[in-house]
Parts: structure tokens; sequence; C-alpha cells
């Protein structure tokens, strides 16, 4: 199976991913010896307070600091992934708002480069080269200006094919001439 390129938005659960695996303890079982504390040793109480853990040389002791409440690494936590939440909203407003922008120059459909950046791994990007690819509208081409001879007899071909009405088109016919 093959993997796009890694987005911001996947680095960012990939770093939440790795932060719920490490706090909730998911790694390798510890044998509990000098190196690595036993299971217990990352158990929260009753509070969600966690542990302390310390090696004496023979065994581990599990201890609570009860005298500031807790290290306060929940609320931490919980502000960086406040944090991580604001800015991937942000960083996905902003591609949204980039994406319409760049489909609007170039005269693409916006609700396309919405759906686009949204759905896909690389519909910004698409939609970056899209655009690109195609340029910009080029401005219409002047028209060559009819004479005045030319519109009037277009005008009574109009009138004579039943597409305008007498007064229709005596009145386009005095706008024509008082243009002279």
């Amino acid at each position: 199976m093959t993997r796009g390129p890694l987005t911001p938005a996947r680095s960012l659960l990939a770093l939440a991913l790795t932060t719920a695996v490490f706090l909730a303890g998911s790694g390798a079982a510890f044998a509990g010896d000098g190196d690595h504390p036993p299971r217990w040793c990352f158990r929260a109480n009753s509070n969600g307070d966690l542990p302390t853990c310390n090696w004496d040389g023979t065994s581990w002791h599990r201890s609570f600091d009860s005298a500031s409440g807790g290290s306060g690494d929940g609320g931490t936590i919980a502000g960086l992934f406040v944090l991580a939440l604001v800015a991937s909203v942000g960083f996905t407003v902003w591609k949204v708002t980039t994406a319409r922008r760049m489909a609007r120059d170039a005269g693409m459909s916006t609700g396309d480069a919405t759906t686009m950046t949204l759905l896909t791994d690389d519909g910004f990007e698409a939609t970056y080269l899209a655009s690109n690819l195609r340029g910009h509208p080029a401005p219409s081409e002047p028209t060559r200006t009819a004479s005045a001879a030319e519109r009037l007899r277009q005008l009574t071909q109009l009138r004579d094919q039943g597409l305008i009405t007498a007064e229709e088109h005596d009145a386009r016919r005095a706008a024509i001439l008082d243009s002279l």
C-alpha cells in the first residue's frame, strides 16, 4: 500500500496518538528491575494524579505529591491538545480559503476546490497546480465595433423576423442615430 506525503494534519495526528499511547502506559511490559519501573508505577490515584516512582536500590516505591495536589501534567497535556486542535482548525480554514481564492482567480469552481481540499490528501496541491496551469482568464477580446449602418441592418432584420417589436425597433434606431 502506498501512502501519501506526511502532511501537517497527519503529523499532528501521529503526535497525538504517540502522546496518548505514552500516557496510557501501553508500552512494553516492565519487569520492575532497577532500570524499568513496574506497570503499577504508572497508575493514577482516585484523583487522577500520577505517582512519582523512586528506586531505592532494591525495590520501587510509589508516592503521590499531596501537598501540591498533583504535578499539573494533565492540565498541560489538555492545554497542548487544545492548542493542537485550534492550530489544525486554523490551518484547515487557511487551506480552504486559499484554495477557493486560487480557483476563483483562475475561473474555476470554488465549490470543487473546497471539496478537493477537504476530502483528498493532495487536493490543495491539485488546486494550486490546476489554477496555475489554467492561468488567469484572459480578458475578453475587444469586439469589433459595428458601424451604424450594420447595426441598423441588424435591427431591421430582428424586426422582420419578429424577434423585436416595432416600438423596440424605433427606440433602438433612434438611439443608434443619436450616437452618431
